[in-house]
């Protein structure tokens, strides 16, 4: 049996492939990524002309230490190809993702990007979205206890707030994150509809209809998952 960073690393091969000289990245966050960030570095040692926009500080961080050049969101004019992981990936390339805690700066970069590509390992290939992970929420720290208990009333699911030793989690925007449980499968479209228009809610971690392919490491090796597939 290999691990999860085994299989993680297997992908990256796939990844380095689809990077063209030139390109601005959307860089992800999350374990996969900070296996990808020094193979970007490697690129422009090698003389590749690339820059990236990063969808979290934690990510900005590692890619300036390995001087690999960052801008702003809002000083790119597109974003060439976004690369991220995924918490969930469901048959129809749909995604639950936020585990990182970057979800709204991660869907900001990787929706705007041309391509979105998703690297990941074979358990988080689901039947469907929240069947083995929370969904997370990013939410105004004002109100969040009674979002919870209104999503909880709308909807057979647990809603809890991040902790991080027993401190809640403060996103880069200085918000909370509701995991939300799911006890059955749930139509994540609907879903997605009914909690964002709740006040003070900025947005949640389904991704659906944003990613054009998944490079997902297995026991028997990759797989290359596409729209169409």
């Amino acid at each position: 049996m290999m691990d999860t960073k085994q299989l993680k690393l297997m992908t990256l091969t796939d990844a380095v492939e689809r990077i063209e000289d030139g390109m601005i990245l959307g860089i992800g966050t999350g374990s996969t990524i900070e296996l990808l960030v020094p193979e970007i570095a490697k690129l422009i040692e090698k003389g590749y002309e690339l820059k990236g926009v990063c969808t979290s500080e934690r990510t900005a961080y590692q890619a300036k230490a390995l001087n690999i050049p960052i801008l702003d969101i809002n000083d790119v004019e597109k974003i060439d190809l976004a690369i991220d992981g995924a918490d969930e990936i469901d048959p129809n390339l749909n995604l639950i993702k936020g585990g990182g805690g970057a979800l709204f700066r991660e869907k900001v970069i990787d929706a705007f990007a041309t391509r979105f590509i998703v690297l990941a390992d074979q358990t988080k290939c689901v039947s469907y979205l929240g069947e083995t992970f929370k969904l997370p929420v990013e939410v105004d720290q004002f109100n969040w206890y009674q979002l919870g208990k209104q999503i909880e009333a709308a909807y057979p699911v647990k809603a809890y707030r991040r902790m991080v030793e027993d401190t809640p989690l403060i996103t880069d925007n200085g918000n909370y994150i509701l995991d939300v449980e799911m006890t059955s499968q749930i139509d994540p479209y609907a879903f997605h509809e009914y909690l964002i228009h709740l006040t003070g809610v900025l947005e949640t971690g389904y991704f659906l209809d944003i990613a054009d392919e998944a490079i997902v490491g297995t026991e028997t090796g990759v797989k290359i998952l596409t729209k169409s597939h």
